[in-house]
């Protein structure tokens, strides 16, 4: 339906994705410059713990943009064996029960967008949209709490895994993940609900939650209707006071409830652009009720738009009391005809495409995200862990698309704005305690002396000692 499928021609993280570059330092810094610390200070329970909730978070998201894609992988790593962090300490964050990581995903989101509103070539002029989609992450293990099987459209063969339902925003120039959740497929077979054997589920990790906390809600949502949460998810962008001009969504998604809502807004303007499929819908057309089929048949001989190679129809029609445009088109003669349908009556054919096409960024975020971001990789038996995997990856992929958009697109000038003297100094401080480490490592090679007993001599000396416990203050003040 598009112009140009193509996705490797559209990508931009892969283009210049190097992970040496995205270090948990970097991550920590761009977290300081968005002025994360209001919203990340009702986790101040986990450091009670002994480590800080934005260092611990920072390093789970650079372990995702680095070839150490695990917790594991990531302590065996040179990096990883000079931490004093271990293991238990970013799975207690990623199992944890009391974060609310859909809190934590809208307030980066809000703090990007503050960020970016900012520079003085930014295009209000061009449209805002709201792109909805689901893709399949596999999965290994049958023990994994709420696992079945799904139907993967690429393959067209049933995959063990998750359904991931993703609300991405697009802006004019950055495509930024919103808003997820998991799904799972009952099927229609009694004897084998989710594709599992009754004693296959039984066997599956379980936990009790408290009624109604965050971690609750989302294991409901995995057998909720997939619609029902585009709904929600799309009133909660508006709610918090997102501009969105259109709303695109691929003919599994475009329905009767979705129009309803989209056109039920009020102050706002907001269209809805989706294929449709449905071949028994009856749509009001010059006073009959008519299929979409019936209509296309009615409508003669079909225009050519040369610029994008398509024959083309037009009709406006009532459905559920709501004046929609449909648009059939096709490449050529022996092409199929596909049905786009619109509530913006305005728009031209080729609007109509240009919109739409937008809608492409999605299948960039899943290719991206699973084959550089380790989104869907996660195989942790604990739901909790699947959804604080699934945000970790998006953070990353948000983190990333702030780097690409100033490095390609923007000036820096609201970045470096936003970035305060205590993100530079921390960044001083902690390169000359590196250096300071490696100036006493070397010594001691030349010496022949252990590292422990150079400082001890070092400390025992009042001026040498006050120099050493400034600088090293300096640098564990601000991890405070």
């Amino acid at each position: 339906m598009l112009r140009d499928k193509d996705i490797k021609k559209i990508q931009e993280l892969k283009a210049d994705f190097t992970p040496g570059r995205v270090s948990a330092e970097d991550i920590f810094s761009r977290f300081k410059a968005l002025k994360l610390s209001e919203g990340l200070s009702e986790f101040k329970w986990f450091k009670t713990r002994g480590y800080d909730f934005k260092m611990v978070l920072a390093l789970l998201v650079s372990m995702v943009v680095s070839s150490d894609k695990t917790v594991n992988s990531y302590l065996n790593s040179p990096t990883g064996e000079g931490s004093t962090m271990g293991k238990d300490v970013f799975y207690r964050l990623k199992n944890s029960p009391f974060i609310c990581w859909r809190m934590l995903m809208w307030h980066l989101v809000h703090r990007f967008l503050t960020v970016t509103s900012k520079d003085s070539d930014v295009d209000d002029t061009s449209s805002r949209y709201l792109i909805f989609d689901d893709t399949t992450l596999s999965k290994t293990g049958k023990r994994i709490e709420k696992i079945g099987k799904v139907w993967d459209h690429v393959t067209n063969s049933y995959v063990l895994g998750f359904k991931l339902l993703v609300m991405m925003y697009w802006d004019g120039k950055s495509s930024m993940p919103l808003d997820f959740s998991l799904h799972r497929e009952k099927g229609k077979n009694q004897e084998r609900p989710f594709g599992m054997s009754k004693k296959q589920i039984r066997k599956q990790y379980s936990c009790k939650r408290i009624k109604d906390s965050y971690t609750a809600k989302r294991v409901e949502e995995v057998d909720t209707n997939k619609i029902q949460m585009v709904l929600r998810m799309f009133f909660t962008a508006i709610y918090r006071g997102l501009r969105v001009d259109y709303v695109l969504v691929d003919s599994w998604f475009t329905c009767d409830a979705l129009i309803q809502a989209i056109r039920g807004v009020k102050d706002k303007e907001v269209h809805l652009i989706g294929m449709y499929k449905f071949a028994k819908t009856k749509f009001e057309y010059q006073g009959k009720s008519l299929t979409h089929a019936q209509i296309n048949n009615m409508l003669g001989k079909a225009r050519r738009c040369r610029s994008l190679g398509y024959q083309y129809k037009q009709a406006k029609v009532l459905y559920q009391g709501v004046e929609i445009c449909l648009f059939f088109s096709r490449r050529g003669k022996n092409d199929k005809w596909k049905v786009l349908l619109t509530t913006d009556t305005k728009l031209t054919f080729k609007g109509l495409i240009r919109h739409y096409q937008v809608r492409w960024v999605v299948e960039v975020f899943n290719r991206e995200s699973k084959q550089l971001l380790n989104l869907g990789r996660c195989q942790s038996s604990n739901f909790d862990a699947q959804v604080a995997e699934t945000t970790i990856s998006m953070i990353a992929y948000l983190l990333l698309t702030l780097r690409f958009r100033y490095d390609n697109y923007e000036s820096k000038g609201a970045l470096y704005r936003s970035m305060n003297a205590d993100v530079l100094r921390e960044t001083l401080d902690r390169r000359l305690w590196g250096l300071f480490i490696e100036l006493a490592c070397s010594v001691c090679e030349v010496l022949e002396m252990d590292a422990d007993d150079l400082l001890e001599k070092m400390l025992a000396n009042p001026k040498a000692e006050s120099m050493i416990i400034a600088l090293c203050c300096s640098v564990m003040v601000k991890d405070d």
